[in-house]
Order: C-alpha cells, then structure tokens, then sequence
C-alpha cells in the first residue's frame, strides 16, 4: 500500500479544462415597434391573454396526455437511468461467488506422486475499485448529467411547440367557421337578389343574361362552402391528435360555431438577451454541449495511468466438507496500474473525433441563438404588418357595402344594369372573406409570436413529476 500512496497524489491532476457556457451577443432591442412588443417579461400562461376557456381547457388537456410529452418524459427517465449507471462507475465494486472446479494436472505439471486430479470448491467476496485519478469518471458522470438535463430542456422544448401548435389549431378552427359565416351570410343575400331579379324578370324588367348571372355568383358562393367546412374539420381532428385521442373525439363540441378569440393589443416580448435564457431549444443545445465537452475531458484521461484496487476474501478447499473450516480462509489484496503505451494512435484519434463533436455542439448553439432571434423578429414583422392589412381590409369593406347600397338603388331607379349590383356583391364578398382571414392570420402570428418568445414551458413543468434540471443531484447545474 506505501507503494501506491505516491500515486494517490496525482489525483488533483485533470485530464481536461473546465466548462464555461458561451456567451452570444444579442442586440439591445427588437427592431419592430414597441407597439407591438414592449420591454416587460412575457406572460408564461400566454393562451390566457385571448381569454378563451375552451382554449384553455384544451390547453390543461393537452399538457396531461400529448404523447409527445410522455415520449418526452420517458427520454428523461432513459437519460436519469444511464447517467446513475455511469455515476456507479466511480464505487467499489463487491461481488458475492461460488463454485466448483474438477481438474486434471498434466505429466509435466506440479509433483509426480500422488493423484492429478483434484476438486476446488470456493465461495467467497471480491472487491475492486478504480481510483478516477485523471477525473475520467467524474467527465462521465458531468456528460450523463449534462444529457439528463438536455433532455429535461428537450421536453419543455416539447411543451412549448406543443402550446403553439394546438393554439394555432384552435385559431384556425375557428377562423375557418368564421368564414363559413361569412360565406353563407353573403350566399343567402345572393340568393334573395337572384329571387329578386327572376321577379324582376317574369315581369319584363330584367333580362334573362341578368338571371344567369345571378345564378352563377350564386354557385360560385356555394363552391366555396365545402373547403371551409373541410378546413374547420381538419383543424379538429389536429386537436384531438394534439390531446392524446381519437381524431373526431371533440368534434362534436368544437364544431359548434364561436368566436376567434382576440390577441391583446400589445404583446410583451421582452428584450434579445431574455430570449437566450428562455428558450427551451436554445438551452438545450447548451447543455448538449457541456455534455460534449465533459466527454472530451473523458476521452483525454483514457491518454493516462488508471489505478484500481483489488481485493478478495474467502473459502477455497479440495474437499467440500472443509470449506467452511477455519483452515479454508484465504485472501489477497493489491493494486494494478495500467499505462496505455503503444494504441497506433487510436486514443489519440478519439480525443480528435470528441474534440470536432464538441465544436459540431457550439455550432449548433449558435445556429439555434440565431433562429431563435430570427423567429422572434419574424413574428413581430407579420404580427405588425398583418394588423396594418386588417385596417386597411376593415375600411375597405365599409366604403365596398356602401358601394352594394348604391348599385342596388340606381339599379331599382334603372340607372344602371344589374350586372353593377352583382360585381358590388362579388366584390364585398371577396373583399370580407379576406378580412376574416386576416382576422384570423393576425391572431396565428400573435399565437407564432408567443411560441418564438419560447413561454409557456415552466407552466407544463408544475405538473411533471420526473427530475428536472434542478435536481438534487451532486452535479446538476443551477439555471
């Protein structure tokens, strides 16, 4: 033992460097208008600003069984497992044996007389331990614990698309039955000018081209019916997937007619360098790097001595009615030191591949610090310019109903032909048709804007029960 003590010294010696997590440089402010996004904190809970309870209720749903959620939670459970297995790497090990060997010896081996067959019955303990002294172990366990808390961050990254996408959903549904009404309020307003004009007609006062065209505006409103309705069901078996059921499981509750719920009218955005710390996707990549930088320090220690401790005690007798006698005890005790001399440059070609992995991993942090701030400016640039096209639709529409009560009352005067009141019908139609689906678009771009800001994970971290990555584990990082 006096001989490995010298040995135990270069413990303190670390085959590796330190983590540190990159920094990026965000800019001060988001370029669109602060009518749009203001400096304060976005709201986590961000569906309850459309004040919706359906939404909401189909939110509390959709965070207790979305499947990709529970896929999610149990890819946390897997990495919790293997960073234990590897944290097992660093305690002795002791193992409990027992058997039984008949053997023969050769003419050549041991002493002539006697019989050269024996039995060797043995039972006892084995130890052993590998001192980490070049902290190869301790890289492992850093890496595993790095991976359950990429994992935890790739979960919430879950959440967060999983907020979104079913928001946008919902949206949409009720964006599509928006214009469902839209389109039949306008075909039953078509249809009572057509039985209009065919009156007008068998009196003489119109010609049978303005009856069929009458009739064709009338079929070309009713063409457009069946896509709606298409579009309305589609969003509905979107839901239903999203909450973990059969696809037309709600359709008999959603496809009863509401309302588009409304976005606020400003949107707390927060400032660039929030989004780094917030977002989901942009703190899992950090950590998917700190994991591959703890694997670099791991495959740089395999460059070094490793040191393990043996030891073993028990019962070992040719007759197996002695094995328990005193005279049967046995043990052995010492140490091994395994130096890697000569590997043709494979252990060095490992440090290599690690050491480009870990750049792949700062690349990929930087690229996802980039979308992440391209997302967000995206959002805000369609969310501000679609508003800006609602109004400009809102006004048009006024000034094209008050277009529809002029030609119907020239055309009653017989100052112009019934072809002018259709083209005004056409034209409202088209032109409010339009402005249900910005209606609709500007409320997707507020949900797109939310989803980009990355909110909404910490509420869906309330209820889930496995660890997070604030655990109580001795290398668990704090956030």
């Amino acid at each position: 033992m006096r001989r490995i003590l010298p040995l135990l010294a270069l413990a303190a010696c670390k085959a590796g460097v330190d983590y540190r997590a990159p920094e990026a440089a965000p800019r001060a402010e988001w370029s669109e208008s602060t009518t749009v996004a203001t400096p304060a904190e976005p709201i986590e809970a961000w569906w309850s600003t459309f004040q919706d309870p359906a939404l909401d209720a189909l939110v509390k749903a959709a965070l207790a069984q979305n499947l990709d959620l529970e896929l999610a939670r149990a890819r946390i459970l897997e990495a919790r497992a293997v960073r234990d297995a590897v944290a097992g790497g660093d305690d002795p090990r002791l193992d409990a044996s027992a058997g039984y060997a008949r053997t023969r010896r050769s003419a050549n081996e041991g002493p002539s007389f006697g019989s050269r067959e024996d039995d060797l019955f043995r039972a006892g303990f084995d130890a052993r331990w590998e001192l980490d002294l070049f902290g190869r172990i301790d890289a492992q366990v850093q890496a595993a614990q790095a991976g359950v808390e990429a994992a935890v961050e790739a979960r919430r990254d879950v959440a967060v698309t999983l907020l979104g996408d079913l928001a946008r959903a919902y949206v949409e549904l009720r964006g599509a039955q928006r214009e469902l009404a839209v389109a039949r309020a306008n075909l039953a307003s078509q249809k009572d000018t057509l039985a209009l004009t065919r009156g007008r007609f068998q009196a003489g006062l119109a010609s049978d081209l303005d009856v069929a065209r009458g009739e064709s505006q009338v079929a070309t409103t009713e063409s457009a019916l069946p896509a709606l309705d298409a579009a309305q069901r589609v969003n509905v078996h979107k839901i239903g997937v999203l909450l973990g059921r059969d696809p037309g499981a709600f359709a008999n509750e959603l496809l009863l007619e509401a309302r588009v719920p409304a976005a606020p009218a400003v949107i707390a955005a927060g400032l660039p360098a929030d989004l780094l710390r917030r977002r989901a996707d942009v703190r899992r990549a950090e950590r998917e790097l700190a994991r591959e930088c703890a694997l670099s320090n791991a495959a740089r220690a395999e460059l070094y001595p490793r040191l393990s401790l043996a030891g073993s005690w028990g019962q070992r007798s040719t007759d197996g009615f002695e094995l328990l006698d005193s005279g049967s005890n046995g043990w052995s005790l010492g140490a091994s030191l395994v130096l890697p001399i000569f590997e043709a440059g494979v252990l060095k070609a490992n440090v290599r591949a690690q050491e480009a992995r870990q750049l792949q991993a700062l690349v990929r942090w930087q690229k996802t610090v980039l979308q992440a701030q391209s997302e967000v400016e995206d959002a805000l640039v369609n969310l501000a310019r679609e508003r800006e096209r609602n109004t400009s639709l809102a006004n048009a529409l006024a000034s094209q109903q008050r277009a529809v009560q002029l030609a119907s009352d020239l055309f009653t005067k017989g100052l112009v032909d019934f072809f002018q009141v259709l083209d005004a019908q056409r034209a409202q139609f088209v032109i409010e048709l339009e402005l249900a689906r910005s209606s609709t678009r500007a409320v997707a771009n507020a949900v797109a804007l939310y989803k980009a800001l990355g909110g909404g994970w910490s509420v869906a971290d309330q209820s889930e029960p496995v660890e997070t990555a604030n655990s109580e584990h001795p290398n668990a990082r704090d956030d």
